[in-house]
């Protein structure tokens, strides 16, 4: 008898500890809206596309945030894309889908430019676009001009992908600004 008290009591002990004692909050929601390349001046355009997505779905993980569906998120955008990137814009589109985060970006313009004339060739980078979020959570909106220039040496562009880490720096910079909060304080409705 003694055995089987025991026993009843394993299973029970390891069951409640296993178990949580307060509900889960529910998971934020999220509208990514599709980057708006200009594929005139970006040649990549496919790739920065793919990395953009890439990074969102990587950022906003299930059980704390729930990407909404791409085409919820489109029917709530005008067919020439935003016009704007400043938080009334977003605000507008968090309330028309019914998310509480919002996060945008365009790229303007992609280029390398060849610098022969240097000891070392080079080659000249730029980036122009913009990035644009708001947490409607926290009331944090972000809004940056991307204006990237670097020259680096032309060796160093075979084995490393200057336009792809540029690219994951501004976002990645962009949404963990906006995405910083108290989990303390900050209650997910």
């Amino acid at each position: 008898m003694k055995r089987i008290m025991f026993f009843i009591f394993s299973v029970l002990a390891v069951l409640f500890m296993n178990m949580p004692f307060s509900g889960r909050a529910e998971a934020a929601y999220v509208a990514v809206i599709p980057i708006d390349i200009n594929v005139d001046q970006v040649e990549r355009a496919t790739d920065f596309n793919g990395y953009y997505w890439d990074m969102m779905v990587e950022r906003f993980k299930y059980p704390e945030y729930e990407l909404l569906d791409d085409e919820k998120v489109a029917a709530a955008i005008p067919e020439e894309g935003l016009k704007s990137y400043d938080k009334a814009t977003l605000a507008k589109v968090a309330d028309q889908v019914g998310a509480q985060i919002v996060v945008a970006m365009s790229l303007e313009k992609v280029s390398e430019t060849p610098k022969t004339f240097m000891r070392e060739p080079t080659v000249d980078c730029f980036m122009k676009g913009q990035l644009a979020s708001l947490n409607t959570l926290t009331g944090k909106y972000y809004y940056k001009k991307i204006n990237y220039n670097e020259r680096i040496e032309e060796v160093l562009t075979v084995r490393n992908d200057w336009q792809q880490n540029a690219f994951a720096d501004f976002l990645r910079r962009g949404l963990n600004r906006t995405l910083e909060y108290d989990k303390k304080k900050v209650n997910f409705k």
